[in-house]
């Protein structure tokens, strides 16, 4: 698969670059190091997103690069899209209107592109993109081997994850001598670079841990009014999940982000056996086996008891 999108890359001129709607460190830095790698090969590469990233993906090399807006109406001889299936997940508009290449590794990522490469088995498309550079025969930079290299730490929690592979790490480390920077600057862009206001942040959403099941899954919600007394304008939640997965005993954490009113994105994370993945799929969602999420229409209250409900019939 990845030397047809090569062949495809290699006979075309012009090339947009598009990642999903809330795009993280994964979808942008997996598209900043395809932009670069593109230049590389003499094309005319642009990056368009629908939705911003937060801090501090905002602060990978290059992120400037990247316009905010419509792929559609100009012409581009290619599509790539980084874990986006198609209009829903990307945001993009008209996509029937371009040969698109989707790479993924997300397991029901496949569907509206010329071209899926869907690999659920990768820790992170971080992976697909550096396996497409080799067969494409470019030099890793050092923007493009961190920018890469910061996109597998951030979808394994700096390699903390069940799905932190020996493959990852040995590409990790690949990435890390051939750009020369030191694991470390990578760690603490993502992962100690947090202003105080977000930190105020998390202690709100903390607070309103309850548990259920007998300890065996913790729920935190974030509602919009959390925003008003502070100056951020929207927030990142992995960490946050993060601390709350941590607990002792815990084996699914719901995280429930109010939209608006009476509309919540959940976010579901999971240990051992459980599958996050099976959950969101009963509300229409998707992911991975221990990390997925939904939308959810109603009020908090009828959104735990049903989730529950559901998870308590999965659990042993």
């Amino acid at each position: 698969m990845k030397r047809q999108i090569a062949d495809k890359i290699r006979s075309a001129r012009t090339m947009a670059i598009s990642s999903h709607v809330r795009p993280d460190a994964d979808s942008i830095g997996s598209g900043l190091a395809l932009l670069l790698m593109l230049e590389q090969l003499g094309k005319a590469p642009a990056f368009i997103n629908t939705d911003r990233a937060p801090y501090p993906v905002s602060k990978l090399p290059g992120y400037g690069r990247i316009r905010q807006g419509q792929i559609h109406p100009q012409p581009f001889d290619l599509a790539i899209l980084i874990e986006g299936a198609g209009e829903e997940r990307t945001g993009q508009n008209h996509l029937q209107d371009y040969f698109c290449i989707n790479i993924d590794h997300h397991a029901a990522a496949s569907g509206e592109a010329a071209i899926d490469w869907v690999v659920p088995g990768a820790a992170a498309v971080g992976e697909l993109v550096y396996e497409l550079g080799l067969e494409l025969g470019v030099d890793f930079s050092h923007d493009i081997a961190f920018n890469l290299y910061a996109a597998i730490a951030s979808d394994t929690g700096s390699f903390k994850y069940s799905n932190t592979t020996p493959r990852a790490l040995a590409i990790a480390s690949d990435l890390a001598r051939r750009g020369g920077f030191s694991p470390f600057e990578v760690s603490n862009l993502l992962f100690n670079s947090n202003p105080q206001e977000k930190i105020r942040m998390l202690t709100k959403v903390l607070s309103t841990l309850e548990t259920g099941l007998d300890g065996r899954v913790a729920m935190i919600h974030f509602r919009r009014d959390f925003l008003s007394a502070l100056s951020l304008k929207d927030i990142e939640t992995e960490d946050i999940i993060a601390v709350a997965r941590s607990i002792d005993g815990v084996q699914v954490v719901l995280f429930f982000k109010e939209i608006e009113e009476g509309y919540f994105r959940v976010s579901i994370r999971s240990r051992d056996e459980f599958s996050a993945r099976q959950v969101a799929q009963a509300f229409q969602g998707g992911g991975h086996h221990h990390a997925a999420g939904f939308f959810y229409r109603g009020s908090l209250a009828a959104a735990k008891k049903e989730i529950m409900g559901l998870i308590a019939g999965q659990m042993p």
